[in-house]
């Protein structure tokens, strides 16, 4: 069966505002023939008759009058919902973000920043957590996209590279320096099980960055790993103050060390253990104008900061 179309009930609308098909039809540039035959299409849809003819033009039925109030307010939701697709799409585009909470309040001031530009039209709402809380969010539509370590795997998310973020051994300065002399100068994760340096201390369970952290130091003997802080800034305050050892990742590392004087790094060698930084959204957000804009916003935000830090801490 064929659906009534906005274009016959603009017709209509046509029709009784100009009391006459040869008005309506010269002021909706068509055709008389291909106004009446709409309206003919119109009335066989709806199964009723909509308007009859006299000499001074059209008079409605009383099935015509109710048909008339409905299809107005037909009419002007549609124009409401092209006012709110042209708005989302040339206006100010305001969407839910989850970012990682071992990124957030490293990386959120610069992309903030970034998206208060004139001409970028885009303003977040900021979900912060563990990734997966994220992924859940996304996958509920509890968010619209969000920054975190991937890939995810998930089919339902589309994935984009933003950057890779190295990680680096934190500690006091003393044991760095008794992990560089036991290793040789040169430091491979792989190396830190063998040196007699105390405990590894990561983030407790839920946290994808300490599974990598966990990941990278495989070899670590069992038993001198502690898992528990919830915070990035918590685990630095503890290896700051001769606790252990952790991995912090780059992007964290200045912010940290200016919290922490006593917090020092040390980088490895060749392959450095790392994460890769990916936007994740929902498949309804694809080819939206917001996503290229938060997408290059989040890339310049960590290409800036990871510069900093990489200028700064070169070994």
């Amino acid at each position: 069966m064929m659906a009534i179309t906005l274009r016959q009930l603009n017709y209509f609308r046509a029709l009784v505002k100009h009391g006459s098909f040869s008005r309506a039809a010269e002021s909706i540039y068509v055709s008389q023939p291909a106004l009446s035959l709409q309206i003919r299409r119109l009335e066989v849809l709806l199964g009723g008759v909509l308007v009859e003819r006299d000499n001074r033009g059209i008079i409605l039925t009383q099935f015509g009058r109710e048909v008339h109030q409905q299809a107005l307010r037909v009419l002007d939701e549609a124009l409401f919902l092209e006012a709110m697709g042209k708005r989302f799409q040339d206006g100010v585009v305001r969407v839910t973000v989850g970012i990682v909470s071992t990124l957030a309040p490293y990386l959120l001031p610069g992309i903030l920043k970034r998206l208060r530009a004139p001409q970028s039209r885009v303003q977040i709402d900021v979900v912060e957590g563990p990734g997966r809380e994220l992924v859940s969010a996304l996958l509920a539509g509890r968010a619209d996209a969000a920054i975190l370590s991937i890939p995810l795997g998930l089919m339902e998310l589309p994935e984009r590279e933003l950057f890779e973020d190295k990680l680096l051994l934190a500690g006091r300065s003393e044991r760095l320096s008794a992990v560089r002399s036991a290793c040789g100068g040169k430091v491979r994760p792989t190396d830190l099980s063998r040196a007699d340096i105390g405990p590894l201390i990561t983030l407790g369970d839920g946290h994808c960055l300490a599974d990598q952290v966990l990941g990278a130091c495989a070899m670590w003997r069992l038993e001198e790993v502690r898992r528990g802080a919830e915070s990035l800034s918590t685990l630095s305050r503890l290896v700051a103050s001769g606790a252990g050892l952790t991995l912090i990742p780059e992007s964290a590392a200045l912010s940290e060390k200016k919290n922490c004087p006593d917090l020092n790094f040390l980088r490895f060698t060749t392959p450095e253990p790392s994460r890769q930084i990916g936007l994740a959204h929902r498949v309804a957000s694809h080819g939206q104008r917001w996503i290229d804009i938060l997408n290059e916003a989040v890339v310049d935000s960590g290409k800036s900061l990871l510069n900093e830090v990489q200028s700064t801490i070169s070994d």
